[in-house]
């Protein structure tokens, strides 16, 4: 045969995990029973494997499990080797080493029945998105119902039993039925639908939802999705009254109020009893009655006590000691008055002395002076200024006269210059046969430079 003819190993395992995943009793919510084998918990995601517990020990098949993370933070019990266990989830083949395996999302302990699971599973959901928040904080119920609206069998001792009950608390109440199926298939449909319309009418106080005792399966509408949504919609109060007292339906933690039977529901509705309510409103009259009488007692005692006072007898007394403050008030006031004007006349007195002292007149007098005195003081400022610079100028006139050349020629000093009248300074700048004029203090001389000596 040749090679081309055959499958490899990669193909025939991804055409059996195709069969597997598209099988849909394998991927469907699949639920299998069995001893937990070769299990070590890890961190994270779990591996391990399942066998037959009843087979004979040649015959016992196996199963590789894995359960990842996210599922395993689910399980709230330790699993053990040898356990027996539930396990629900699907399977297919790990591609890998070509082996199938069973994906494990829910583990379960044997013993948990198909209605406990389903309840476990219903609850979770509905925790999660805040069904059982009115139980949490519950609305109040009206002490003093009118309208008491019931959801529950038209049949049996239940709804007979609560009649009575309300009746004998508080007669005046009305009561309405809704009769709806309480178990059975549609029957978790029909209660939805009757606590709808109950809390649609708008015109109860208080829904009461109840149905005796029964089996796990019989209280099964009670725990379904649509019944408990419908409670936590209801916009009035709401009394749970399912089942025995060791019974606890969704219904109930979804509701505001659980009564552990229906006839105490009935008995939480009318909390308080009419007769009980008479009989008290009468004791508060008479106490009442005598409260009143009492305190009239008390004021004419009061008002005896009053009228024979020295006040009454004396009324002038009553305005005696306010006269006399009247009169310490008014010499106060007047002292006040008094004071306010001599101050007033002082002030107004400084204010005319300043008016007159920088009135113009005045000022311009004064401002006249001023102009005399600093016109004289310029004067005399001028003069010694004037006297100071004729100082000076005799001082510079001297010692310029001092320094002048013709001063210091005419002690027989000269100076030579030559043709171009350019002042000889050094010896260097004169030439034998050269002619060069001396210059004195009263006038000049031709001269010829015979010999040159420099030292």
């Amino acid at each position: 045969m040749d090679k081309k003819d055959c499958l490899t190993v990669n193909q025939l395992t991804r055409y059996i995990k195709r069969k597997f995943d598209f099988d849909p009793y394998l991927q469907k919510n699949l639920w299998i029973v069995g001893k937990l084998t070769n299990f070590k918990q890890r961190a994270r995601h779990q591996y391990f494997s399942l066998k037959d517990d009843d087979a004979p020990e040649d015959q016992q098949a196996v199963i590789d499990a894995v359960m990842f993370g996210s599922d395993w933070e689910k399980v709230d019990f330790t699993p053990e080797n040898g356990m027996e266990v539930i396990l629900g989830g699907k399977v297919t083949v790990y591609e890998r080493n070509g082996r199938y395996q069973f994906y494990v999302n829910r583990m379960l302990p044997v013993g948990v029945s198909a209605a406990q699971l389903a309840f476990q599973e219903t609850y979770k959901k509905l925790k999660a998105s805040g069904v059982f928040s009115h139980a949490q904080n519950p609305r109040p119920l009206n002490r003093f119902p009118k309208r008491i609206a019931i959801v529950t069998s038209n049949d049996g001792a239940v709804k007979h039993d609560m009649i009575t009950r309300i009746r004998n608390n508080n007669p005046l109440a009305q009561v309405v039925f809704y009769p709806a199926q309480v178990q059975g298939e549609r029957a978790a449909e029909d209660l939805a639908r009757q606590i709808q319309r109950a809390g649609i009418n708008g015109t109860f106080d208080t829904l009461i939802v109840a149905r005796g005792g029964g089996s796990e399966e019989d209280l099964m509408p009670f725990n379904s999705e649509i019944v408990a949504r419908a409670v936590a919609a209801s916009l009035i109060p709401v009394i749970s009254g399912v089942g025995h007292e060791t019974d606890t339906t969704i219904c109930d933690l979804a509701a505001d109020y659980r009564a552990q039977v229906p006839g105490l529901a009935a008995e939480m509705a009318t909390q308080l009893h009419l007769l009980d309510i008479l009989t008290e409103l009468q004791r508060a009259r008479t106490q009442m009655a005598n409260t009143i009488q009492n305190q009239l007692q008390q004021a004419q005692q009061q008002l005896q006590v009053l009228t024979s006072s020295y006040v009454f007898s004396q009324p002038a007394r009553l305005y005696e000691g306010e006269q006399q403050h009247v009169d310490q008030l008014t010499e106060k006031l007047q002292q006040s008055m008094q004071w306010r004007l001599s101050q007033t006349s002082h002030d107004w007195q400084r204010l005319l002395d300043s008016l007159l002292l920088n009135a113009p007149a005045n000022r311009l007098q004064q401002n006249r002076q001023q102009l005399t005195q600093l016109q004289q003081a310029m004067v005399h400022a001028m003069d010694k200024q004037l006297l100071s610079a004729g100082d000076r100028f005799k001082n510079l006139l001297s010692q310029l006269d001092s320094l002048s050349p013709l001063k210091v020629m005419a002690r027989g000093y000269s100076y030579v210059t030559k043709e171009d009248n350019k002042v000889v300074a050094s010896t260097s700048q004169l030439q034998p046969d050269e002619q060069v004029a001396l210059h004195f203090s009263d006038g000049t001389a031709e001269a010829v430079i015979k010999k040159i000596n420099k030292r």
